[in-house]
């Protein structure tokens, strides 16, 4: 098998669709020879922010010193990055950093009491994210699809694209020894792919709300509950502050699994300075922490984070608040609310439910004031976009409608009628190309310099690479 060979593989898998539960994704790893069970993890569940609060976890493990993967979809900007390793190098001219031993860290302690560990951390200076290279990516498929023919030649399913990467991950994490892995859900939890783990070393609950409701159910309390399926005895659990039925819901399943729950505390939070450049902020007795992810649902997402590094920290791991300080402030997550150009401004959000709508709401009003704002929407057709369409389109002067890629996208048609139809203005340009070129017309007709207007486009993550490439084309005013 080579590389294309491996894709062509995977997108023959698609064709399955998903299938929750945990059956098939147990026998495909039963014939991987089980590398989930020689690996240490980061649960990670969620309905927004799982992203970004992984992100913020993994690079504070890797400032500190471990080898850390990290399992995390969908892509935005490239299918390898989906599975990544960070780690640490050495850059002359920065002084490194030494981790401390549980007797040297004192006062640079997080407040909890260390526990030895064979696990020894390294010396840190810079954090390096790396895809999943070609060669390691056709080795580790070519594995698979071998272990999924015989498995359908005795009758059992063959796994969909999503248990395909995640047996891909664990064999690619265990074959470059991960110190710990930091693991994303697919869609849930308690039947999600990523739930055929044994244990974790900690589960973390971010933003639970409204989606996927043809799978999760059709209250708060049930989507919580298929969310906390994650969580297994006797772990640290951590989780956002969430809506007064998720949060009982959360509560139950920690006091039946017998673990310490640890809710993020928002009102803790002080804000020094939020701006373009990043985010300055307290949160309890860490001052003066900084963020480059831009808005407050990135704050929340931080302190998320940072409760979950508390909890490893008592459970195995070594990091101090200077690895703490550092991994967020090197932290970068693509397409958050990500600002790609100055003039004109242009923003890529992958916005694409109610709660991540009403967070870019927030964000518009906080970032874009005295802006005239044009629209890139396009969106799922499986997603709510008529709430997406309420928390944002009357901060828009005009909303350009495209029709995403792949068969999920909503037609940019329907899109502009829908949008029409709740009173806000809008137009079917199609694609992304041709949504560019009719707002530099529009913006030119008005008279518009490019310090005077922006562009936002979100809705889906499935295309902003597209608009990144576009925008990379066209000679603003």
């Amino acid at each position: 098998m080579n590389y294309d060979g491996a894709l062509e593989f995977l997108e023959s898998t698609k064709k399955i669709g998903s299938k929750p539960g945990l059956t098939v994704i147990g026998q495909l790893l039963k014939e991987l020879g089980s590398p989930e069970k020689d690996m240490a993890f980061v649960h990670v569940a969620g309905t927004n922010g799982k992203g970004s609060v992984s992100t913020y976890i993994a690079t504070i493990l890797a400032r500190a010193g471990y080898l850390t993967g990290r399992f995390s979809s969908p892509a935005v900007f490239a299918y390898e990055e989906i599975i990544q390793i960070l780690t640490v190098y050495q850059n002359s001219k920065n002084t490194p950093t030494t981790c401390f031993s549980p007797e040297e860290q004192n006062q640079e302690e997080l407040g909890t009491k260390v526990q030895a560990t064979s696990i020894k951390p390294k010396t840190a200076t810079l954090v390096q994210t790396t895809s999943i290279q070609k060669e390691d990516y056709t080795f580790c498929m070519e594995q698979i699809q071998e272990a999924c023919n015989r498995m359908v030649k005795v009758g059992i399913d063959h796994p969909t694209s999503f248990e395909v990467e995640t047996a891909l991950a664990f064999l690619y994490f265990r074959r470059k020894k991960c110190d710990i892995t930091v693991l994303e859900t697919g869609m849930g939890g308690s039947l999600d792919a990523t739930n055929i783990i044994p244990t974790a070393k900690c589960a973390v609950l971010t933003s639970i709300s409204m989606d996927h409701m043809e799978y999760l159910g059709n209250s708060l309390g049930e989507i919580a509950g298929h969310k906390a399926g994650i969580i297994k005895p006797e772990i640290p659990v951590v989780s956002y502050e969430q809506e007064p039925e998720a949060e009982e819901v959360i509560k139950k399943v920690t006091q039946s699994q017998k673990t310490n729950l640890t809710i993020a505390d928002f009102s803790a939070i002080n804000i020094r300075r939020m701006d373009m450049a990043g985010t300055e902020f307290d949160y309890k007795d860490k001052k003066g922490l900084t963020i480059k992810l831009l808005g407050m649902n990135q704050v929340y997402n931080a302190v998320t984070a940072i409760l979950a590094i508390e909890a490893l920290n008592g459970n195995g791991y070594f990091v101090n608040i200077n690895h703490i300080r550092e991994g967020l402030q090197e932290a970068a997550w693509p397409g958050r609310f990500e600002c790609i150009k100055e003039e004109p401004v242009i923003i890529l959000d992958g916005a694409h439910n109610a709660d991540a709508a009403l967070a870019l709401g927030k964000n518009i009003r906080t970032y874009l004031q005295g802006k005239v704002l044009y629209y890139i929407m396009g969106v799922f057709k499986d997603k709510d976009y008529k709430s997406v369409l309420r928390h944002t389109a009357d901060l828009s002067i005009k909303i350009f409608c495209i029709t995403p890629p792949g068969p999920r996208g909503l037609p940019s048609k329907q899109l502009k009628e829908e949008a029409l139809k709740l009173g806000y203005n809008a137009e079917d340009a199609g694609d992304i190309h041709n949504a560019f070129r009719l707002i530099i017309t529009e913006a030119a007709a008005n008279k518009l310099s490019s310090k005077d207007y922006a562009i936002l486009a979100f809705g889906s993550l499935s295309f902003l690479n597209d608009v990144r490439e576009e925008a990379n084309k066209h000679l603003f005013n």
